[in-house]
């Protein structure tokens, strides 16, 4: 229960990330909440990157926080040249103290990704330390290397590093199985293919962009059967209708009684002549 109850509250933190930045265009492939993916059919579509259920409610909880703080450090602000910009960038451009704190606060995800079960492993470490130092240093050098920074964005590097750990120790076989028949299956016909990230599920944002309706009376409009006029002109145009419906009636079947008197007379008379005859001859 307690399990169930984890991985909900870290669903709906990263739900909550995930609503707020909805508007921004997926950052490549590296964006921790968005990716454009290509269905089936060939189109191109706005996928949510949400958390696998065979990760565990713990380290659920830290790979959602993770992504949300290097979104924040990376991503959040604003584009600037065809690249993403977030508060790592903003502080790089402090003078003395700008890149120190870009450090701190990269060095604080480190440890925070390290809390996972477990821990990590010491070539995952050396990789996540790799990118810190290599972000430190290119930020020391003045604009250009502001520029660099936001372009390489580490702490977005080392939350995928956190990914493939979390999935090389967690992912069931045969999921992986899947994806390499996928991918060997795209290869054989000759066409592209890009695998899911690591630790990921994608749902897909489209159905959520389609109308909704708050009401019923907001819904959809079906169409209304026809109505009967009920003022005074309609009431008029029914009486004279009915009236000339039931003259003619009249007429016809005055007609249709007359032509059948004929016919009776005619027959009648025939008859009374014949008895006639009849008489005289007795």
């Amino acid at each position: 229960m307690a399990g169930a109850v984890g991985k909900y509250a870290a669903k709906k933190m990263l739900n909550s990330q995930l609503k707020k930045y909805k508007g921004k265009e997926p950052s490549g492939p590296y964006d921790p909440y968005y990716e454009y993916r290509t269905d089936a059919r060939g189109r191109k579509k706005k996928c949510k990157k949400q958390i696998p259920a065979y990760i565990p409610e713990h380290d659920a909880d830290i790979l959602a926080a993770a992504r949300k703080r290097a979104y924040q450090l990376d991503m959040a602000l604003f584009t600037f040249l065809g690249i993403r910009f977030g508060w790592s960038s903003v502080l790089g451009l402090i003078p003395e103290i700008g890149d120190v704190l870009d450090m701190m606060l990269a060095i604080s995800l480190y440890r925070h990704c390290c809390k996972v079960t477990g821990g990590l492993d010491s070539s995952t470490k050396r990789q996540m330390e790799m990118w810190i130092a290599l972000d430190f240093v290119i930020g020391l050098v003045p604009f250009a290397g502001d520029l660099l920074d936001a372009s390489v964005k580490a702490n977005t590097k080392n939350v995928r590093l956190l990914e493939k750990a979390l999935d090389r120790k967690y992912k069931p076989r045969e999921l992986t199985s899947a994806e390499e028949r996928a991918e060997e299956e795209a290869r054989r016909r000759g066409e592209a293919y890009t695998p899911p990230a690591p630790a990921t599920v994608y749902e897909d944002v489209s159905d959520e962009e389609l109308p909704r309706y708050s009401s019923v009376a907001d819904g959809p409009r079906h169409p209304e059967p026809a109505r009967i006029r009920t003022d005074r002109g309609g009431r008029e145009e029914r009486g004279g209708r009915e009236e000339r419906e039931e003259r003619g009636g009249r007429e016809e079947r005055g007609g249709r009684e007359e032509r059948q008197a004929e016919r009776k007379g005619l027959f009648g008379g025939w008859r009374s002549k014949k008895g006639d005859v009849e008489m005289q001859r007795h």
